[in-house]
């Protein structure tokens, strides 16, 4: 997941805003992010075929 990669590279405390239109990504990104101890700061934004996810680096 390219998201995780550029979580990497982000310091502590910075939002990186991931958008997708993969229906799995709905479960995989939030399980995902915590699993590498990011934090999703708010629940996943639908929008059409599009999800809008907030995620802080840790």
């Amino acid at each position: 997941m390219y998201a995780l990669e550029a979580l990497q590279n982000m310091k502590s405390g910075e939002i990186l805003e991931v958008l997708t239109d993969c229906p799995q990504s709905f479960a995989s990104v939030p399980e995902e992010v915590v699993a590498h101890g990011h934090l999703l700061v708010c629940e996943p934004i639908k929008e059409g075929p599009m999800i809008r996810f907030y995620v802080k680096a840790k």
